[in-house]
């Protein structure tokens, strides 16, 4: 399984403004902006832990997909939720493309790690020998940090927060995050059965 980001997200969704505020940072005085880069990174960085951690894109981009095979039923998990949609589905192999037709897909509804199937949930299209599947789609919550689930928006706060009081690395944490964004990831974690 492969997974691309197609244009991967340049820019922090966070607002800067929001974060200070939530730092409780000092405004009015001769504030030139010197923390603005190292702030920027902390965001950064806290989005990034808490999308891979509970498997979702917290603002909505395009990606690849490739892989090899289906599930034991014939359908597919995404990596990543929650999707918005499948753009496409063909079998790449050396001098071949085949691409089938949006009537041959279903994407089950959920927020994360969402299930493509064929039609009424039965099999996808088997695989030819030698071939990869390749996808396209989007996923994430939306455009704006605001279309982001408040709880989420919080653990992402929370962290960049961690890592701006902590930048020494002096706290050393018990599964590596902070009990409060811990809490927050758990519960958006997908469940696997």
């Amino acid at each position: 399984m492969l997974l691309k980001e197609v244009t991967p997200a340049v820019f922090n969704p966070v607002p800067l403004a929001e974060f200070s505020a939530h730092l409780r940072l000092a405004h009015g005085f001769n504030d030139d902006g010197v923390e603005n880069g190292i702030l920027e990174m902390y965001l950064r960085n806290a989005t990034a832990v808490v999308e891979r951690r509970t498997g979702q894109a917290l603002v909505s981009r395009p990606y690849t997909l490739q892989v090899a095979c289906w599930d034991r039923h014939g359908h597919l998990t995404l990596p990543v939720g929650p999707v918005l949609a499948v753009d496409t589905v063909r079998f790449v192999s050396p001098g071949s493309l085949i691409e089938l037709e949006p009537e041959d897909w279903v994407l089950q509804p959920g927020k994360s790690r969402q299930t493509l199937t064929g039609p009424s949930g039965s099999s996808l299209w088997p695989l030819p020998r030698g071939a990869v599947a390749e996808l396209t789609f989007s996923a994430g919550y939306g455009l704006t940090w605001n279309d982001v689930p408040d709880d989420l928006r919080q653990a992402v706060l929370l962290l960049a927060a961690h890592y701006y009081e902590n930048r020494f690395g002096e706290v050393e944490l018990e599964g590596g995050l902070p009990f409060g964004v811990l809490s927050i990831v758990e519960q958006n974690r997908p469940v696997r059965i």
